[in-house]
């Protein structure tokens, strides 16, 4: 069997990271060697399977202390080296740093390179469109998450490139049977606290209507990100007189229970990929309500197996939308179990079938850029 190398920045509990973490452990299940190779280990990590060994290419605390250049290049270098020494068959790097280090540290390699654009290109790429043009021309190929994604990019890359969703985590494969009668009047949503997900946009719409469903609360789950984004939604919080109806849950491991009967699911970030928050919660049978944000992977979810779509940053057509919501029972109903058929089309088998055949395309072709099915 072949030798696959993944490479990312952390394993930290964020979108990519996931689908890394079921990815390397079905290619190790089917017998491939892989090993992830990361720059650093975060506070709060995924797991990864015990056939797939983790190595670190990151800097020591005494060069923690260099510039910005120097540290760069002791990680391009340290990569490099680690490549070199582990001989892969495939490089598959995930999201625009990873995906630049890898593309720069393959020069002169003749090991195949598979990047991943895991979100809005406008937002990671395109303030470096000459690392863009190097990355396009070294990888032999790419997997995006919508096909918005893909078209932003040349020709020649969209040519050799994939459009697959993301793997649905077995856990979400739960059997229920409920109506809105047996929901908790809870709405929910899921994400790192940060600009990019904007929960203010849900608070400010969610206080447009609160006064008319008091049994409701909000529950934001997800981990601070430091940027002072939680501290905004606090203030917010005090000064509408929420602060009683908002909960900040923290990062959690068992969002399959936590949010198994909420009423509501709302994401209302600025930009994504292909959210799994998302699909979760639409594996779940929870009626949902998204954004129509860049680059399109929530309205494909939507359009697909149902929901409500809001623009991107109106709190009054957000409000509107959890109105309709929580005053329809039975579209809440509809939705809900309209969503549960997402699961067919994300089960990690499926998924990973798709990036099996393309990954060893990808080898047999090597790494001149063109796939030979």
């Amino acid at each position: 069997m072949s030798k696959i190398l993944f490479h990312v920045n952390s394993m930290g509990k964020g979108g990519a990271e996931h689908v890394i973490s079921i990815l390397s452990r079905y290619f190790a299940q089917d017998g491939y060697d892989v090993a992830v190779t990361t720059l650093w280990r975060a506070d709060n990590e995924y797991c990864l399977d015990r056939r797939v060994r983790r190595v670190n290419v990151g800097l020591t605390e005494r060069e923690e202390t260099k510039g910005r250049l120097a540290k760069a290049l002791i990680r391009a270098f340290r990569y490099r080296k680690c490549i070199a020494e582990e001989r892969p068959d495939i490089v598959i790097s995930f999201c625009a740093k990873a995906n630049f280090r890898s593309a720069y540290s393959l020069t002169g390699m003749k090991i195949p390179l598979l990047i991943s654009v895991r979100n809005d290109p406008e937002k990671d790429y395109a303030p470096y469109p000459g690392k863009c043009r190097y990355m396009a021309r070294k990888a032999a190929g790419c997997v995006f998450q919508t096909p918005a994604a893909q078209r932003f990019f040349d020709g020649r890359l969209q040519k050799k490139s994939r459009v697959i969703w993301n793997p649905l985590d077995e856990k979400y494969f739960v059997k229920m049977s409920r109506n809105s009668a047996q929901r908790e009047r809870t709405i929910v949503t899921v994400g790192r606290i940060t600009k990019q997900k904007n929960q203010m946009l849900l608070l400010e719409a969610f206080s447009q209507i609160s006064s008319d469903f008091p049994q409701y609360k909000v529950l934001i789950y997800g981990e601070d990100s430091g940027d002072g984004t939680k501290e905004q939604l606090e203030a917010y919080c005090s000064s509408h007189q929420l602060t009683e109806r908002v909960l900040f849950m923290g990062a959690s491991s068992t969002l399959e229970k936590d949010i198994l009967n909420a009423g509501l699911f709302v994401l209302p970030s600025d930009y994504e990929g292909m959210p799994n928050a998302l699909i979760e919660a639409m594996a779940l049978g929870i009626p949902c309500i998204a954004t129509d944000c860049p680059c399109g992977g929530s309205a494909m979810l939507m359009e697909q197996f149902g929901g409500i779509l809001v623009s991107p940053g109106k709190a009054g057509e957000l409000a509107a939308a959890i109105r309709r919501v929580l005053s329809d029972p039975q579209l809440a109903d509809e939705t809900g179990s309209r969503a549960e058929g997402i699961k067919e089309w994300v089960h990690p088998q499926v998924i990973y079938s798709q990036w099996k055949a393309y990954v060893e395309s990808l080898i047999s072709g090597g790494c001149d850029g063109e796939v030979r099915n």
